[in-house]
């Protein structure tokens, strides 16, 4: 009997590996398949040669990031392909498609039209099943719906009415200046990108809602990590991270269920963050109080007179604002800095500037911020230089389209990547010189420098 018994277990383990063996069979078949056919779709389109067939693309951009070519690798790459492809192509990343595009007359096409935005962004949305961006302006991959919502913000961010908020720019910098003052002694040294990163924090906050949030929620984070600031510059960061980990690794909430929980914490927190005060400045507006002359206020204002976003998407607003610009705000003044420093000459001449401008002045005035030109053009080349975003995403329309004279069939995703035209010598000379004047409004003669010039996340939003 236990020699019948032993006997049916091995053929019952013999038929599950079998089993197990067709399926992996049938799995790598389709794959292979599904691959092939994506290849095929886009034969019509120049492409880097690949190595591998299964991953296509990935692995060259896994093994240029090794080697930690340039500043940024991937834009390192991108330009190298372009020089053997041309500046349309189409990269395979395992069984997607992306066409980079890398010229002047296809970036505008691609970035000005009415293109939906791409999947991409749907990591922003949520966070491991938790709202955190939802509906905002980032994330609404609509256009027609996306183009009411952002009109609805223009006015608000006006030059005009920004040039308005000086008092509270100045505020925060005065902030800002007061942390650094008592380590300025020439011996300590300054983790300088958390004191950016703050300081981006304490203006967004002052700017756009009157607000001290970073102080505020500096001891109610939750899930605090040992040795990490809380407030709501942890909040994002830890944001941020959680948005890295759904995108890299699809099963993660499945592997680590406890990092998943606090990520989700995080998202939750930042939107009581922002419910809490879009809450209490509509009821003051209701009530006729006093308020504060921000941001905020002038888009609820706005609204009035318009159709309002639910209360849902305005917080969503709420949190894509801070998401956006903390980042890129406090990598532009971190990488100002370095590349200042590395060039005394550029130094001196700011320094100039800004003594013949301001003076001892207490308080900048918009007029003074209209004469700082050199400043703006090295800020300019900063963000030039290092490519503080990568370029702008969107999925071609039913239909397709013509780029370069090469039909990019409906659905694909294109990646206007102006990052690496920036460092592309049929753009600008030098490339990968340090060199402010090249903004000289004299020297603008491309699209691109436009681009460059309003390089934030609000023009990701575009």
């Amino acid at each position: 009997y236990i020699t019948i018994m032993s006997a049916n277990v091995n053929q019952i383990a013999l038929y599950l590996l079998l089993a197990l063996l067709l399926l992996a069979a049938l799995g790598i078949s389709f794959y292979a398949l599904l691959v092939a056919y994506v290849r095929w779709k886009y034969a019509h389109l120049p492409s880097p040669k690949t190595t591998s067939f299964f991953i296509g693309h990935a692995y060259e951009l896994q093994q240029f990031k090794r080697r930690g070519n340039g500043e940024n690798p991937r834009d390192e790459l991108y330009i190298e392909w372009a020089f053997e492809v041309g500046n349309v192509y189409v990269i395979f990343i395992y069984w997607r498609s992306v066409v980079v595009v890398l010229n002047t007359a296809d970036v505008e096409t691609v970035s000005l039209s009415s293109f939906h935005k791409s999947t991409a962004t749907n990591f922003f949305a949520h966070l491991f099943g938790a709202r955190l961006l939802g509906n905002g302006l980032f994330t609404l991959r609509s256009y027609e719906v996306w183009k009411p919502r952002r009109k609805l913000y223009e006015s608000a961010f006006n030059v005009s009415h920004l040039k308005g908020l000086i008092p509270n720019f100045s505020k925060s910098v005065d902030l800002f200046l007061s942390k650094l003052a008592p380590l300025a002694d020439g011996k300590t040294k300054v983790p300088l990108k958390r004191y950016m990163r703050d300081s981006a924090v304490d203006v967004i906050s002052e700017v756009m809602f009157s607000s001290d949030f970073n102080t505020e929620w500096r001891d109610k984070a939750s899930t605090p990590r040992p040795g990490s600031e809380q407030g709501l510059n942890y909040l994002m960061g830890e944001a941020f991270r959680g948005i890295e980990m759904s995108r890299i690794y699809p099963f993660f909430k499945f592997l680590h269920p406890f990092e998943a929980q606090h990520f989700r914490e995080v998202a939750r927190t930042l939107r009581t963050i922002g419910s809490n005060c879009i809450q209490a400045r509509i009821k003051a507006l209701e009530n006729n109080e006093s308020i504060h002359f921000d941001i905020l206020s002038h888009i609820l204002r706005a609204a009035a007179s318009n159709e309002l976003p639910d209360f849902e998407s305005l917080v969503d607003d709420f949190i894509t604002f801070y998401l956006g610009g903390v980042e890129t705000t406090a990598n532009t003044l971190l990488f100002t800095v370095i590349q200042v420093h590395q060039h005394p000459d550029v130094l001196e001449r700011l320094l100039s500037e800004v003594e013949e401008v301001l003076g001892k002045k207490d308080a900048i005035t918009a007029e003074d911020l209209d004469k700082l030109k050199y400043t703006e053009q090295v800020i300019e080349e900063t963000m030039r230089m290092p490519g503080i975003t990568g370029g702008v995403m969107r999925e071609c329309p039913v239909g397709g389209v013509t780029l370069s004279g090469h039909h990019i069939p409906g659905g694909t995703i294109i990646h206007s990547c102006t990052g690496a035209m920036c460092k592309m010598s049929q753009y600008f000379e030098d490339p990968y010189t340090f060199n402010p004047s090249r903004f000289d409004p004299a020297n603008k003669r491309s699209v691109i420098y436009f681009f460059v010039s309003r390089y934030c996340f609000w023009a990701m939003m575009v």
